[in-house]
């Protein structure tokens, strides 16, 4: 997806709840971000309010996807916003329901860096001592990565995990060598977001390399994502079928399993927005439901081809990874038919 036009991305408070209307949400100060000449800006502006450490952090940016992800790669061309110490970006996939994640982070504090790490069910309200912190490395590029873009991919499958920068694996965890209860494996959004570490706790700030700069001619600071780049796991088909399939509308959100799979495969939609994960564990979900900050869809589009191999998608023809499929086929469409 390129950044063409300036409603790729909606204001959180006035997004519909209809994936189709928007494929991204500004999560906070909608003039924090903006799209021009092509690219998808986040922006990091001196804050007002005095936080507990008597500081007044810089107020940031979050852009969430409208659609949530289970397994799949994503590549992203990102210009970091990360100059300075303090200063922190990052492009990562999350679960707000359960806490997992998985990241590439800049800090200032390293400008040549970006750091990958995952997190297995950390919730904000989690205590952070309880927080496992020892999955994060660090990557030298060897070059100042706010001054160029690059090409940062996530492959994120039921069994490994790699970061690629430009095309190269950096990086791979294997989930069979790691804890495998421990593993993120739960339906996620794609976020990008520029936040001020250099001002709040102190092993955020050494972290970060804060203190963070502010007051004099000091500019805002600014992230750039030039486009994105979505393909989909999927362990039936290796290719992704178009979302809405021909003839279907956005009805299909909420009527989503087709009664025969072997004839209408490409009309199934999974259209729990935010599942339910009590009921996912216990091996079904809950359809029908429609919140306005979530969806969960099976979507996808065809061969886009820019700058990155496989079948990548828009964002307006997004695909739920096929592993959520799994329940459907298993679980649902016995006691459906």
């Amino acid at each position: 997806m390129n950044f063409d036009h300036p409603d790729s991305v909606v204001a959180l408070a006035n997004f519909s709840g209809n994936p189709t209307d928007a494929p991204w949400t500004s999560d906070f100060t909608p003039s924090n971000v903006r799209i021009e000449n092509g690219s998808l800006i986040l922006t990091l502006k001196p804050g007002h309010t005095v936080n507990r450490f008597g500081n007044k952090p810089g107020f940031g940016a979050t852009v969430s996807s409208t659609r949530w992800m289970l397994y799949g790669t994503v590549t992203a061309r990102i210009k970091a916003g990360s100059p300075g110490g303090g200063i922190v970006s990052s492009f990562i996939y999350r679960s707000s329901i359960t806490g997992d994640e998985i990241d590439y982070e800049w800090v200032g504090k390293h400008p040549n860096e970006v750091q990958s790490n995952y997190y297995w069910r950390t919730l904000p309200t989690m205590d952070p001592k309880d927080i496992d912190y020892t999955h994060s490395r660090r990557m030298d590029v060897g070059i100042n990565l706010s001054e160029e873009y690059q090409d940062y991919t996530i492959e994120w499958l039921p069994d490994r995990l790699t970061w690629y920068i430009n095309g190269q694996e950096m990086r791979t965890i294997l989930r069979s060598e790691v804890n495998e209860t421990k593993y993120p494996s739960t339906p996620s959004q794609i976020q990008f977001s520029i936040w001020d570490g250099g001002l709040g706790e102190p092993e955020t700030i050494e972290w970060a390399g804060g203190p963070t700069l502010w007051g004099g001619n000091q500019a805002p600071y600014e992230m750039f994502i030039d486009y994105v780049d979505v393909k989909c796991f999927s362990p039936i088909d290796p290719d992704t079928t178009p979302w809405p399939p021909k003839g279907k509308g956005f009805q299909n959100i909420v009527n989503p399993l087709a009664k025969d799979l072997k004839k209408a495969h490409d009309a199934i939609v999974l259209g729990e927005n935010a599942p339910s994960f009590s009921v996912l564990e216990r091996g079904g979900l809950h359809w029908g439901r429609f919140d306005a900050s979530r969806n969960l869809a099976q979507t996808s589009a065809g061969h886009r081809g820019q700058k990155n191999e496989g079948v990548s998608v828009s964002l307006s023809e997004w695909c739920l990874c096929c592993t959520i499929l799994w329940i459907g086929i298993f679980v649902l469409i016995p006691n459906y038919i």
